[in-house]
């Protein structure tokens, strides 16, 4: 897998924010790195083929996208189900940069924020609900 630049110069002590990227030798694959209690996560994703017909919201940052904007991603579970195929799947953003859309202060062609929410709500309700699916993956059972 490919890492980004920036990715390198990441403190895993001080992430405070989701960030994400997709492999550019293998678009169909992508990494979480989630901030949890726990400290850092980091989830291995794969996408779907084919694209969202219709606009549609992140399931993790709750922006609402253009077509296109939102992908299927699964990640494999933990363990013994995860050996056997079981996985775990949500709608993310496309680009996997969740964590830069939802500082966007005002609603663009493209990108529309959750309404009435401040930027620090986004960033905490992102964390919030990234670290539940880093969760859904790891559990045992």
């Amino acid at each position: 897998m490919v890492l980004p630049a920036w990715v390198r110069d990441l403190d895993p002590d001080r992430l405070d924010d989701v960030r994400g990227w997709r492999d550019p030798k293998a678009p169909d694959r992508g990494v979480l790195l989630v901030p949890t209690d726990d400290g850092p996560a980091g989830v291995v994703l794969r996408a779907a083929t084919g694209a969202t017909r219709a606009a549609a919201m992140c399931a993790l940052c709750r922006t609402t996208h253009t077509v296109g904007g939102v992908a299927l991603f699964a990640a494999s579970r933990r363990g013994a189900k995860g050996r056997q195929g079981d996985t775990v799947g949500t709608y993310i953003c496309a680009d996997l940069a969740c964590a830069e859309h939802v500082r966007v202060e005002t609603a663009t062609a493209a990108l529309k924020p959750a309404p009435g929410t401040t930027v620090d709500e986004r960033r905490a309700g992102l964390r919030e609900r990234a670290a539940e699916f880093v969760a859904a993956v790891t559990a045992e059972g």
